[in-house]
């Protein structure tokens, strides 16, 4: 039975044993180990690793140190700037790595990634959990086999708002670097970058493949008191002819689940978190999305299979670097804008501060409607950004060096 490790109980951390819990009572894997750096502090939690099985450590090098030779899968659902780190290292102990996406904040980091997997002989999954979901795979053989004819545009929006609570939570949401590190956090880089990864996806001229990039073009705005961008408005142009864009904030009014839609000129996909309709000329087929538990165990599923040997789709590099090459050049491309003060309240709520851009629901319907970012909608404050051509990932990762 496969023996597996993970590296922080806290945070979503909590998330990845629960995941494995199941797998667990399924009679799929064992829980072998887990780093609890303060196993003190909740009780609670330590003793229901242990009692499933788990040896606690105090840090992910003595997991490693003692692990190492002895485990066929590590979790790593850890901070952004310690992805790379942790990875390299779970698989130089010869474990087979689930690495919470983002695969890694920079380029350079997803070539150390794959070299070290390489080196091992082991695998890399990335947790874009929505991948793993057979609905995934349904949009892009329906893309594919021309079922919506030629694909016009691929399109994301999503409202989040987000309580200062949450950036409070930890020393890098909200960040362009932490620990000395990058992170490169943002809608689409943290809470949404499922999405990004789902257009490049989609995109791709092959089942299992992204679709190779030509440019970014990323205007990046802060509404909170934070060292990043809280509302982004992105646009990729492919290779293959295809625009996507990608609309998301943490200061909106209310609130919205990331839909996406891919436009074709016979016929539209519509996805959202529990439903997806295929438009096609000849009729709409309706299917419901997995969602909750049941999405996750479709991705631990597949994992685990792997491990048996199975040829089971994982997220691997490949997928995941198509979205970090996205982060790294909308970065480069763009000078984080702060939205003017005098269109955002901060009001209390739930014992911690709501922060309101006012007019960015209104923007982000008029942007994925009319596919156009905001700057191009003549929004007084808006402003343009610059074009970053995608086509050298060296030179992309020369400037994170």
């Amino acid at each position: 039975m496969p023996r597996v490790a993970v590296i922080g109980v806290t945070g979503f951390g909590s998330v990845h044993i629960a995941d494995l819990l199941r797998q667990v009572e399924r009679g799929r894997l064992s829980l072998g180990a887990a780093v609890m750096r303060h196993p003190e502090k909740d009780e609670a939690a330590a003793a229901r690793l242990t009692a499933a099985g788990a040896k606690l450590y105090r840090s992910a090098e003595a997991l490693f140190e003692a692990e190492a030779g002895g485990l066929d899968l590590c979790t790593v659902p850890t901070s952004i700037q310690s992805h790379a780190d942790l990875s390299v290292a779970a698989l130089e102990a010869g474990a087979n790595v689930l690495v919470e996406k983002p695969i890694a904040a920079t380029l350079s980091e997803v070539d150390a990634i794959e070299a070290a997997a390489k080196t091992a002989g082991r695998f890399v999954a990335v947790g874009y959990q929505t991948m793993y979901a057979p609905e995934t795979m349904v949009m892009k053989r329906a893309i594919l086999d021309g079922d919506i004819g030629a694909v016009q545009a691929i399109k994301c929006r999503g409202m989040w708002p987000r309580l200062d609570r949450y950036y409070d939570n930890s020393n890098w949401i909200g960040r362009i670097k932490a620990d000395g590190r990058w992170v490169l956090d943002s809608p689409f880089n943290n809470a949404m970058a499922h999405q990004l990864n789902m257009l490049c996806f989609l995109a791709g001229p092959s089942l299992m493949q992204s679709a190779a990039l030509r440019s970014v073009t990323a205007e990046l705005y802060r509404a909170h008191a934070i060292e990043t961008a809280d509302t982004t408005a992105l646009r990729i142009d492919t290779e293959a002819g295809i625009p996507l864009y990608f609309f998301a904030t943490h200061s909106s009014e209310t609130s919205l689940d990331p839909e996406i839609v891919v436009r074709g000129d016979k016929g539209e996909i519509h996805w959202t978190f529990t439903n997806l309709e295929i438009r096609r000329h000849t009729g709409t087929e309706k299917l419901d999305c997995l969602s909750g538990p049941a999405l996750r165990d479709a991705m631990m599923d597949n994992i685990v299979d792997r491990l048996s040997g199975a040829d089971r789709f994982i997220c691997g590099p490949d997928i995941g670097r198509v979205h970090t090459l996205v982060v790294n050049g909308a970065h480069i491309g763009a000078t984080i804008q702060d939205l003017p003060a005098d269109r955002i309240t901060r009001s209390t709520v739930d014992d911690s501060i709501k922060t309101v851009f006012a007019g960015i629901d209104d923007a982000i319907a008029k942007a994925f409607a009319e596919e156009h970012l905001f700057s191009e909608l003549g929004l007084d404050w808006a402003r343009p950004a610059r074009q970053v051509d995608l086509h050298d990932p060296a030179a992309i990762a020369a400037h994170y060096r």
